[in-house]
């Protein structure tokens, strides 16, 4: 008998299919899990905080530290003070930076402590598994109050892994056959993602190295992007992301991409800042 996405996701993470849910993507499971009460707590200078005002849902945004990293102690005041419900990015979703060791199981701890639900969102973990990362998935595959989004590379598919009350309150959007294929192909293949992870590491050390030599200030990353800081009047180049839209202004988030990729980013900000060769 063929095993249902949910079920193959399941079994993927060790876990019953009622710690699972998937969807066409995690943005529709925030919306999901959000409308469930808040305000929401949520990191400072992400997506989400647009997403989830435009629907009408109340937000809470929690600021990072001066290093850009999620603020462990502030939130876990907020769930004493009574937060429901809080997204945690794991890599950031702006600024690709990871959590401790310590704070993940501290911040689990602390929302079962005080009934709150703590999401990690952990979209762009594939490519930060290593020694430097920290999962929320063991916490999220053993008992009550934590969950884990995740997603495939480059697929149009979203799950959540953890509470069984959560799951079980968000209803499982479509997913599209050939995004449901890729995702199991992934799945039954995990040596595509090795590989991805591999490249994605390689290009990205690549891309670092290029914005120092071009004395660009940026912040260590774990994802599949870096954040850059510009120099005062210099635009940004073609394939990165303004940020000035979630309060990072002179910023901006450059995709790591192939080794062409990161060669023609770098060779335009040399020209965009003047640099010499």
């Amino acid at each position: 008998m063929v095993r249902s996405l949910r079920e193959s996701i399941a079994a993927h993470h060790f876990v019953g299919p009622d710690r699972v849910v998937a969807a066409g993507g995690t943005d529709e499971l925030v919306l999901r899990l959000a409308a469930h009460g808040g305000p929401v707590v949520v990191d400072r200078h992400t997506s989400h905080a647009r997403r989830l005002r435009a629907a009408g849902i109340a937000v809470d945004e929690l600021p990072l530290l001066d290093d850009y990293r999620v603020a462990v102690a502030e939130l876990c005041l907020r769930f004493e003070r009574g937060a429901r419900t809080a997204f945690v990015g794991n890599p950031h979703e702006t600024t690709g930076s990871v959590l401790s060791a310590e704070s993940v199981p501290r911040l689990c701890a602390s929302a079962r402590r005080h009934g709150a639900l703590v999401v990690f969102d952990e979209t762009s973990a594939e490519y930060a598994l290593g020694p430097g990362f920290t999962s929320a998935r063991w916490w999220a595959a053993h008992g009550r109050n934590v969950c884990v989004l995740r997603s495939f590379p480059g697929v149009e598919v979203g799950y959540l892994v953890g509470d069984p009350a959560a799951v079980a309150r968000v209803d499982a959007g479509p997913v599209a056959p050939e995004a449901e294929a890729a995702a199991r192909h992934a799945l039954a293949h995990p040596e595509v993602l090795d590989r991805a992870r591999a490249d994605n590491r390689a290009a990205r050390a690549l891309l670092c190295r290029g914005l120092t030599e071009l004395g660009v200030p940026f912040q260590p990353s774990a994802a599949d992007f870096v954040l850059a800081r510009l120099p005062a009047g210099v635009p940004g180049p073609r394939r990165a992301h303004d940020l000035e839209d979630v309060g990072l202004a002179g910023h901006v988030r450059i995709p790591v991409g192939r080794p062409d990729e990161v060669a023609e980013v770098l060779d335009e900000l040399r020209r965009l800042t003047g640099v010499p060769a």
